[in-house]
């Protein structure tokens, strides 16, 4: 149902604007104990919820997975600070792309497929809010702006990251995977047929392995696209291990 109702919606310049603004590098990495995503107990998806693990196209997904790992001699705060203002400004592209085909009407409580919904709730309104999804993106995207903005919890100039940075960390990169799982789950019919697939996977799996490279975001929040994500490892393995036999050759 929802596809139906975004088709007539989608802007001319929809197709451009999903290519570029969401053209990025894609880094590689691995952890084993996502396997078990697919276990966690969320329904298996199905209809319009379940089109995207027909996803096959991606960019560059067998750049070298060191590119998320922290460099030697480099402070592990200001390294994931750097990565992850990187990876905001990816996540910005995509909201801002999904003004065409996201809406009030179309999704008017932010979630992640038919089981999983969002609330909102922060330092200034502790009590969770039922927002719908591109007003829960929207007030996401201003959060993480004023918060790595903000010099006492990410200083820039050499002083020591507070206690309070990698909570802060977390809790964006937790947000972050909703909006995501929000694409995936509802948006992912249009973002195919505009032939931006390829970018969407290459930017979740930069925010995926860097996520799992320095434990940011926990299973149970990742389980809505605990499918996906165990097809793109297995697929990424089976690569990686092709790539070795050659080499060896």
């Amino acid at each position: 149902q929802g596809a139906r109702r975004l088709a007539p919606k989608r802007h001319p310049r929809a197709r451009i604007r999903l290519r570029r603004a969401m053209a990025t590098d894609t880094v590689v990495s691995n952890k084993g104990w996502l396997r078990a995503l697919a276990m966690m107990p969320i329904p298996p998806h199905s209809g319009i919820y379940k089109l995207h693990l027909q996803t096959k196209e991606t960019i560059g997904s067998l750049s070298v997975r060191e590119s998320v790992r922290l460099p030697t001699g480099l402070d592990r705060d200001e390294w994931i600070a750097s990565q992850l203002c990187g990876i905001f400004e990816e996540l910005e592209h995509l909201v801002n792309v999904m003004e065409d085909v996201c809406n009030e009407d179309t999704c008017p409580r932010m979630s992640a497929g038919k089981c999983v919904q969002y609330s909102w709730a922060d330092e200034r309104h502790t009590a969770p809010r039922a927002l719908s999804a591109p007003e829960y993106m929207r007030t996401l995207i201003v959060y993480a702006e004023e918060r790595l903005g903000d010099r006492k919890v990410v200083p820039i100039d050499g002083s020591a990251f507070p206690p309070e940075f990698m909570h802060m960390v977390k809790t964006l990169c937790k947000r972050f995977f909703r909006v995501y799982a929000h694409t995936y789950l509802s948006h992912f019919q249009v973002i195919q047929e505009q032939g931006a697939e390829g970018h969407l996977n290459c930017n979740f799996k930069h925010f995926l392995y860097f996520v799992l490279e320095f434990d940011l975001v926990g299973k149970q929040d990742m389980s809505p696209l605990a499918e996906l994500i165990k097809m793109f490892l297995e697929t990424d393995d089976r690569n990686r291990t092709k790539g070795k036999a050659k080499s060896e050759k």
